[in-house]
């Protein structure tokens, strides 16, 4: 990005435009359950945890590829998850920062923690839309 539009987006923080509130399923959810809830909620990702920890984040592009590999919508998510590598970032990390961390990882959403380290927000690529839209 160019300096000028990195100038613009340091001095705006994802905690200012993340939505909320996150919602967060049992590893052992059903997919079909998690997709309805998904549905219900206008949501394009939830954050697995596993005995309440975060653990892994499944999105509306891991529903797809569940369907795509022949998954049984009674089956754990944990199976379609990214599980083991979650990024989260702070709160107050700048939205340039936040998109670079998501251009690195090819990541289209990021769980957002408070100074507890409680996941208190989502921040996703069509959150940036917010941002300058």
């Amino acid at each position: 990005m160019g300096s000028y539009l990195k100038s613009l987006y340091m001095l705006k923080r994802v905690k200012d435009f993340m939505s909320t509130p996150v919602f967060q399923v049992e590893a052992n959810t059903s997919l079909q359950e998690v997709c309805k809830l998904m549905l219900e909620r206008g949501v394009g990702s939830v954050v697995v945890t596993e005995q309440g920890i975060p653990k892994g984040i499944f999105t509306d592009r891991d529903a797809v590829k569940a369907i795509a590999t022949s998954l049984s919508s009674s089956d754990e998510v944990r199976l379609a998850a990214t599980m083991g590598n979650l990024i989260i970032v702070d709160e107050d990390i700048d939205v340039f920062e936040a998109l670079k961390i998501m251009a690195a990882n090819k990541i289209r959403h990021l769980p957002v923690k408070n100074k507890d380290g409680n996941i208190i927000g989502m921040f996703s690529i069509t959150d940036v839309y917010k941002v300058y839209g």
